[in-house]
Order: C-alpha cells, then sequence, then structure tokens
C-alpha cells in the first residue's frame, strides 16, 4: 500500500511555525522520519493563511528543503490551482501527486490546464460537488466516475488517478463508517486506485489511535490502495503489515516479519 505521509501540513502548529521561522533542521527532521517510517510521499501543505505568494514562496522552500535530504516524491497539496502549477514545475522527479481535485465545476475549470501540463502526474479525486460531500455513498460513486472520465480525456491514464472517497467523523454520524466503505467496494470496480484521509474517521472521539488503526484494516480489506496518514504511528504501521498479511498481499509473510525482527510495531 503507498502511503502519503500526511505531517507537513501548515495547519498544524508546529509546521506552521517552523515554516515562518524558516526552521530547516525541524522540517528536515520531519520528512527523514516519515521516509523512515515508510512514506512512500511527503505530502507538503504550505497554507498557513497569508496568501497565494506567500504559499508559493513556502512551498518553493519546502520542496528545497526536501531535496536535501533526496529525490523523494512529493504530493503538492493546495487548494489553489496556481500554488499547485508552481509547486509542480519545481519537483525533479517524475513520480508526483497532486491534492486535489474535486467534483465542483469551478475548481475543475481552474485545475484542469494545470492537470493538463502534467498529465503524468497522479492525481488524488475527491467525491463532493459544489453541495458537498454526499450522504449518499452512490452519489460519491457518480462523481469519481465523472472525474475519471474528465481526467481520461487529458490523457490522465487509471493507474494514475486516486479516488479518495472521503472519509468523515463516525462521531458526527456512527454511519460514516460503513457509507465510506460501502463507496470503496464500487469505486474499486472501476479499475482505477483508492487513497484517503484516514484520521477524519476518529475526530472528536477519545483515543483516536485505537480507530484509526481498525478502520484501515477493514479499508485494507475492501481495497484501498493508499492512504495519508502518519506513517510514524506504530498502530498505524501495524495495521497496514497485519492487515495486508491477512489478505493475501504479503507473499510468504516476508513483510511481517521483517517488520517484527526490525520491532517497528
Amino acid at each position: 500500500m503507498l502511503i502519503i505521509g500526511e505531517r507537513i501540513n501548515g495547519t498544524r502548529k508546529s509546521i506552521r511555525e517552523a515554516i515562518e521561522k524558516k526552521d530547516k533542521d525541524f522540517i528536515k527532521k520531519e520528512i527523514k522520519k516519515q521516509i523512515e517510517c515508510g512514506a512512500n510521499y511527503i505530502d507538503l501543505n504550505a497554507g498557513i493563511g497569508k496568501g497565494k505568494e506567500r504559499e508559493k514562496e513556502d512551498i518553493k522552500w519546502l520542496i528545497k528543503c526536501l531535496y536535501e535530504i533526496g529525490d523523494i516524491p512529493v504530493c503538492i497539496d493546495s487548494s489553489d490551482p496556481d500554488v499547485i502549477d508552481f509547486g509542480l514545475s519545481l519537483i525533479k522527479n517524475s513520480d508526483k501527486m497532486i491534492n486535489s481535485i474535486n467534483g465542483e465545476k469551478v475548481k475543475i475549470e481552474r485545475l484542469l490546464p494545470v492537470i493538463e501540463k502534467y498529465p503524468e502526474s497522479k492525481i488524488i479525486c475527491l467525491t463532493m460537488d459544489e453541495n458537498g460531500i454526499p450522504s449518499d455513498y452512490k452519489k460519491r460513486v457518480e462523481i469519481a466516475e465523472n472525474l475519471i472520465k474528465i481526467l481520461n480525456k487529458l490523457g490522465v491514464k487509471n493507474e494514475n488517478i486516486f479516488v479518495d472517497c472521503l472519509v468523515e467523523p463516525v462521531s458526527v454520524n456512527t454511519q460514516n463508517g460503513i457509507i465510506f466503505l460501502n463507496a470503496l467496494k464500487e469505486v474499486k470496480k472501476l479499475n482505477v486506485k483508492t487513497t484517503c484521509g484516514l484520521s477524519n474517521v476518529s475526530f472528536g472521539l477519545p483515543n483516536r489511535k485505537i480507530v484509526n488503526k481498525y478502520f484501515l484494516a477493514l479499508c485494507i480489506y475492501e481495497g484501498l490502495d493508499s492512504a495519508i496518514i502518519d506513517p510514524t504511528i506504530p498502530d498505524i504501521r501495524e495495521a497496514i503489515c497485519v492487515a495486508e498479511l491477512l489478505t493475501g498481499k504479503d507473499e510468504f509473510c516476508i513483510n511481517f516479519i521483517k517488520n517484527v525482527r526490525n520491532c517497528n510495531f
């Protein structure tokens, strides 16, 4: 399973402070920690609420920090297409990801020219539109189908499309977990990849790590291909490893045995 490391996000207090102070050592430590714990991509979100030009400046600085460590695959995360375009132009690695597009017509129109410039990029597609996140999982699948058609016309291959069926907190509605899983099962039939922001499921609950851990295992069982997560949490690494073992994705149990020997959880 692909792991998209979520820790470099300007909405987190420690990251926001590091960006504002240009604390390169702190950011590099956060990146290294995620890579060492199995992250395949590093999600970079430089949004600290100070406008587009500042966000561009900060995303450039974050990318520079990352490349001082190595040629690591990047997921550019922004609500502004101009920032995404600028960030992608700075990435040397051909293996890059855009986070994200959704079913809102205005946002589609704004982001499509960027995607057209980088059709080889992996694209995260959120199953929401002008009306927000549908409570009906079938509607989420409809949005996914429409986005897939649009991206295919631009030359984006199905293998590079990652549909996020949008995890919502079970503390708000105890059916939110099953709604996501039902949408995930149907989207898997569309021959594309899937992902999710996993930790949303436990928002508002105590001991969130337990909820996240077991929900991730359920998602892997239903075929989840990737997740935007914090890989430094041992429970998360454990859930991935054991779930892949029990669903036949770890041939000869090699990965599980290696992780146990290395005390990775």
